[in-house]
């Protein structure tokens, strides 16, 4: 059983802070117990400093630092469906990292939810796989049915919750280091219309070929009800290239990328650069075909 006491979280991402505490800090007692469920959690907050929580309050998600995050999670309360949630979750994100790896970049918290509500430019996204804030992980759609998803969905799940965890969870707490030579590659055009550039005018936002630029979408987002076509943002780029990554094989990307150096040269800094920084293989994931 967890039980959350009374306060407002105030300090960094970073869990070997957060564990220690201080008096602002909402404090959450793990214990054990014979239910599969509060079992599970105790073992890895003990092995790895993380909260699993599956009751929590509004304060754990939407607040971060002195921002408002406009985001919604809509408890999951079935025990059994949590649990199934929680073998979800090994299977899209914790079976791919090291014990050491979680204990230095997993989140301080994973909170469970039945769904996901995110506002993004003004439109609210009712059921998002995953989002992140500063000190917390946010899954969505533990719900029924979540034991038997199909593979092919399974895989489509397992890059947005990738996804959120590399952009909007570690690189947004600047716990994530990429060269410069990335982001060089597209530093012109980042957040911008790209009907504006070469031309472009006269197309419309879906002829024109993101990839030329570095990007493998645009920011769908940031349309508005315009003809725009915004390209993303660094956390954004990121994400869509997780995304990508752990979604496709080495052969698939390779064949991707082949025709624009711009995302040929990205693809192998970012890979490279999260094996020899972080130890992780980022495209064995996408290898990876359940």
């Amino acid at each position: 059983m967890i039980y959350i006491l009374l306060g407002v979280f105030l300090s960094s991402c970073y869990k070997e802070e957060n564990i220690e505490g201080e008096e602002d800090e909402p404090k959450y007692k793990v214990e054990d117990s014979e239910d599969p469920l509060d079992h599970f959690i105790y073992g890895f907050y003990h092995d790895y400093g993380v909260f699993i929580l599956y009751d929590y309050e509004e304060v754990d998600y939407r607040w971060n630092m002195s921002t408002v995050l406009d985001v919604e999670l809509i408890k999951q309360t079935d025990k059994v469906t949590l649990n199934e949630g929680l073998a979800y979750l090994d299977n899209v994100l914790f079976q791919y990292y090291t014990d050491d790896f979680k204990k230095h970049y997993f989140p301080f918290k994973i909170l469970l939810a039945d769904s996901v509500q995110v506002l993004k430019n003004g439109v609210w996204y009712p059921d998002e796989p995953a989002t992140a804030g500063l000190s917390f992980l946010g899954i969505g759609r533990i719900r029924n049915g979540i034991g038997e998803i199909p593979a092919d969905s399974l895989f489509e799940l397992r890059g947005k919750v990738q996804a959120a965890f590399w952009a909007n969870f570690l690189y947004n707490n600047e716990m994530m280091d990429l060269p410069e030579a990335f982001w060089n590659i597209s530093e012109d055009y980042y957040g911008g219309n790209l009907k504006l550039v070469d031309g472009n005018s006269g197309l419309k936002p879906d002829e024109i070929d993101m990839k030329k630029y570095g990007f493998w979408d645009r920011d769908r987002t940031a349309d508005n009800g315009t003809n725009y076509c915004m390209a993303p943002n660094k956390t954004l780029d990121i994400n869509q290239f997780i995304d990508m990554v752990t979604t496709h094989t080495t052969a698939e990307m390779e064949a991707l990328i082949a025709p624009y150096d711009r995302l040929k040269d990205k693809y192998h800094l970012l890979v490279n650069q999260l094996k020899e920084v972080y130890g992780v293989d980022i495209q064995a994931i996408g290898n990876d075909q359940y």
